[in-house]
């Protein structure tokens, strides 16, 4: 079974919904990765056809239980975009989704076979892919593709309901990316509207948004200290 992968470069992470849930491109058409092989747009057509939903696994170790399931494959302009849900009472779980949540997980593989015709050689010597069997799509530490990403996962940030919930969330969850605190702040913004406690309706007139803002991240900088 071969392998292509796709790093969480620059990536926008969201949180928002259900937890475990994460969005992303498994593979991108016409880029050039570390092999040379390029892979173009209509090369996961058999695959989507089937109706078959790949395994999900954490860097290629498929003798291993799968860590969650993809739930939907599609193609678009950019490349195979997959929409997976990561199983939170799997042994590792918890730990990818932490590790995902935090950049320590880089990027999705996946792991396919191609069908005879399927592909041919290019210039620079790798391979240009127009048919794929896929097998397998991984969450993985080592990626070499730089256009990929996964764009969301969705977790913990929308079961914050309060002002203490938003101190706690900061305390535990450790180093956070710009995409992160971004996300945080706007339900920040967002509890300190609708929050039916006195002290949150006594900040929500005291302060401007900038002020909120300039608040948000001296107490995002108190608790990473």
């Amino acid at each position: 079974m071969q392998k292509h992968y796709n790093p969480l470069s620059n990536c926008e992470v969201k949180f928002e919904g259900e937890a475990g849930v994460f969005t992303g491109y498994a593979s991108v058409f016409n880029g050039l990765d570390s092999y040379n092989d390029t892979i173009l747009p209509g090369a996961f057509e058999k695959t989507l056809k089937s109706g078959r939903l790949p395994h999900m696994f954490i860097n290629h170790n498929s003798y291993d239980i799968p860590v969650g399931d993809w739930m939907s494959l599609s193609e678009d302009d950019t490349g195979l975009k997959a929409e997976g849900q990561i199983d939170l009472i799997h042994r590792d779980g918890p730990t990818l989704h932490s590790a995902m949540m935090k950049k320590r997980m880089d990027g999705l593989s996946i792991g396919f076979r191609i069908p005879a015709g399927g592909a041919e050689e290019s210039k620079s010597g790798g391979r240009i892919i127009n048919a794929i069997d896929l097998v397998e799509i991984s969450v993985v530490t080592s990626p070499a593709d730089d256009s990929a990403r996964i764009t969301a996962v969705k977790s913990e940030i929308e079961t914050i309901n309060t002002i203490r919930d938003a101190e706690l969330f900061l305390r535990d969850s450790g180093q956070f990316s710009r995409s992160t605190a971004i996300a945080f702040a706007s339900r920040f913004k967002s509890i300190i509207q609708s929050d039916s406690d006195g002290e949150s309706k006594e900040i929500a007139e005291r302060l401007t948004v900038e002020k909120q803002n300039a608040d948000l991240l001296t107490l995002i900088k108190n608790f990473k200290g």
